[in-house]
């Protein structure tokens, strides 16, 4: 990656985060910050290091994608819309009655692989995808984005307790974690899991630990991304982020984000 590629993402990345913000605003939802906080590694992964075909749901050797942390789906929808998997119009239809982008990933979202189901669970998914995959003989990877505290949660170790024995190979986990990752590095190594640290803001840290798992895929690997607190940044004295955002806060959160 070069620095006019890295500059490239982080437009990409800023327009996601407003296309974000924008949906909170209009569905009154609260949380708008976890979503924040996942963007530019979705945008490095969905721009840069997944094979994906928007439009060509059938294709087999497309990787999947399995959301854990289900609260920051919109940070999903917006990347799946700049890639064009449907239109950037829907976006403004989040949350709503009836509307095709739910609150939690929905299957019958263009572009979304997998139903969020109980926290916690998200890596059985990855691992069950992994496996009918390789019955396929397919050549696809599977990514799995959870956060850090799902990492300790009775379904997600008894995924890590079996992972050498169901197609866990093909799985690349991608931890979130804004209190440094060590707790979930040691949790995951004890299961034998490959665990290496990427700046979840940075693009070419991203880039040089993706690329390097490349190199060892006989064994599981798991990527920590570090990210920064993003709840008072955006709403300054304010530490009651999971309220609706006004169209005033609305407003004032785009003009930090310019």
């Amino acid at each position: 990656m070069n620095e006019m590629r890295r500059d490239e993402l982080g437009k990409e990345a800023l327009e996601v985060r407003k296309d974000v913000v924008r949906m909170f605003g209009v569905a009154g939802a609260g949380g708008f910050p976890r979503a924040l906080g996942i963007v530019d590694v979705l945008v490095y992964l969905y721009w840069e290091y997944m094979r994906v075909f928007p439009g060509e749901r059938g294709r087999p050797d497309r990787d999947r994608f399995v959301l854990g942390k289900g609260t920051a789906v919109p940070a999903l929808y917006a990347c799946l819309a700049r890639r064009g998997f449907f239109g950037r119009d829907e976006l403004w239809n989040y949350s709503r009655l009836g509307a095709m982008l739910q609150g939690y990933p929905d299957m019958r979202t263009p572009g979304v692989d997998a139903p969020w189901g109980s926290y916690g669970g998200a890596l059985a998914l990855a691992f069950g995808i992994s496996m009918f995959l390789r019955m396929e003989g397919a050549a696809a990877r599977v990514f799995c984005l959870m956060d850090e505290e799902e990492i300790f949660r009775g379904e997600t170790l008894e995924s890590l307790s079996i992972s050498s024995s169901n197609g866990s190979e093909s799985v690349i986990l991608i931890v979130d974690s804004d209190s440094g990752g060590k707790r979930a590095a040691r949790c995951l190594e004890g299961f034998g899991w490959r665990v290496s640290f990427a700046d979840g803001h940075d693009f070419f840290s991203m880039d040089a630990v993706f690329r390097d798992s490349d190199c060892a895929p006989e064994t599981p690997g798991a990527v920590i991304t570090l990210t920064a607190s993003e709840n008072l940044k955006y709403m300054p004295g304010s530490p009651e982020y999971d309220v609706p955002l006004s169209r005033d806060e609305v407003e004032s959160v785009l003009s930090i984000l310019k």
